[in-house]
């Protein structure tokens, strides 16, 4: 008997080990695979925290959810645009276009909050579904101190019809952004201003550049666009050539004859400020600033002591002999100051860049300062901070031209937004 319990001992023991030691039901649990991420989290996620290229793709898909994923939304929105700010750009973008009332009304609470950081992409949403009863918004909105807001809200007025508001429509043919004068002169022409194509035909004349970027170029193929579009067909006009190209030259002139026509045989004398700009030569230093808050601005300074405000034909203002070598000799001391560094910061929708071309001429070195919606202390590097007040000093405060009204403490409040002190 006793061999037999020790054999029985013996076998209970390797069967023991032949299943392994024993598993407590909690570590099974740990190691059950992951479930699956349901749709609506997995695009509200991707939509908030993913990549650039992802974000507006997860947007669209939350879209398709429609009615399923209005209720989440709603409740991301929170109390305010303080905590909707946190949804994104690309999802503010198309909250419009879920049909939810409640959803319009945040948006529209978002869009007249000045400090909230995505007021352009709330405004696009808004126009994409615009509803009669928004129709003061949207003309109010034309004096928007943002151009992409002020562009929406053509947008906007258009999808409504609003013929009634044509004149003050017209009177953005002479904004400061060509882009808002693009979209007046269109919306002008459908609702039966035959001269204002004029304003368009003039983009393709285009051929101006802020240092490497190729302002004249984009402006032709957006031109050549809306020019399609209004006058209903093809156009031999080729936008990736300068208009002084020999089928351009020719696809110009019948299109300036075509739109003569339209405006009773003759067209009409264009302000200096939508006139087509051509590229400057002695460019030595620039900055370019992109405030999701505050605007645009773009500055120039050239070697025969020319400051240039803007894009396009912009506003040229006179300054002291020796005033931009000075200006020049500070830049260079700075950027030296900055050792190796080009980038500080992360990609998001606050941008300064500081362009440095001592020659006048070839490629630019830039400096470029960025941040997302949120205040970051300290962003601008020092040196940078010094270079951005001494350029600031050079500045006017005012001028006759609409771009130069309040300037340097336009640009200053945007540095401010941007990089801080």
């Amino acid at each position: 008997m006793r061999r037999l319990a020790v054999a029985l001992a013996t076998a209970a023991c390797a069967l023991a080990s032949a299943r392994g030691p024993a598993r407590d039901p909690a570590q099974d649990a740990a190691q059950d695979p992951p479930r699956e991420e349901e749709p609506l989290e997995k695009f509200l996620r991707l939509a908030t925290t993913g990549s650039p290229v992802v974000r507006p793709q997860a947007a669209q898909r939350l879209l398709e959810l429609g009615a399923e994923a209005v209720e989440r939304l709603v409740a991301e929105c929170g109390q305010g645009p303080a905590e909707m700010g946190a949804l994104g750009r690309d999802l503010i973008e198309v909250l419009g276009e879920f049909g939810d009332a409640r959803l319009r009304a945040r948006l529209a609470a978002a869009l007249d909050d000045r400090d909230f950081p995505w007021r352009p992409a709330a405004a696009r949403s808004l126009a994409k579904t615009a509803l009669a009863g928004e129709r003061p918004h949207f003309a109010t909105l034309l004096d928007d101190p943002l151009a992409a807001v002020r562009a929406a809200a053509i947008d906007g007025l258009e999808r409504l019809d609003a013929r009634d508001e044509l004149e003050r429509v017209r009177r953005h043919l002479s904004d400061p952004d060509d882009r808002v004068r693009r979209a007046a002169a269109s919306l002008s022409f459908a609702w039966g201003d035959g001269c204002a194509l004029a304003w368009v035909l003039e983009e393709l004349k285009r051929d101006d550049q802020f240092f490497e970027q190729q302002n004249g170029k984009l402006a032709r193929y957006r031109a050549l666009a809306i020019l399609r579009e209004r006058l209903g067909e093809e156009l031999p006009y080729r936008a990736e050539k300068p208009c002084d190209d020999a089928i351009n030259a020719e696809a110009f002139a019948a299109l300036a004859r075509r739109c003569a026509e339209l405006c009773g045989g003759e067209l009409p004398e264009l302000p200096p400020i939508a006139r087509a700009g051509r590229a400057s030569e002695g460019d030595v230093l620039g900055l370019e600033l992109r405030s999701c808050r505050r605007g645009e601005y773009y500055l120039r300074w050239n070697a025969a002591d020319a400051l240039y405000v803007g894009l396009g034909n912009p506003v040229r203002v006179e300054l002291a002999a020796g005033t931009v070598a000075k200006l020049l000799a500070e830049a260079e001391l700075r950027v030296a100051e900055l050792g190796q560094g080009r980038l500080w910061g992360e990609p998001g929708c606050d941008v300064e860049q500081f362009h440095l071309r001592p020659s006048g001429a070839g490629r630019s070195s830039s400096f470029v300062v960025s941040k997302g919606q949120a205040f970051v202390a300290g962003l601008r590097p020092g040196p940078l901070g010094k270079l951005a007040r001494a350029m600031l000093a050079t500045l006017p405060e005012d001028g006759d031209d609409p771009r130069l009204e309040d300037l340097r403490a336009r640009v200053e409040s945007a540095l401010l937004a941007i990089g801080g002190e």
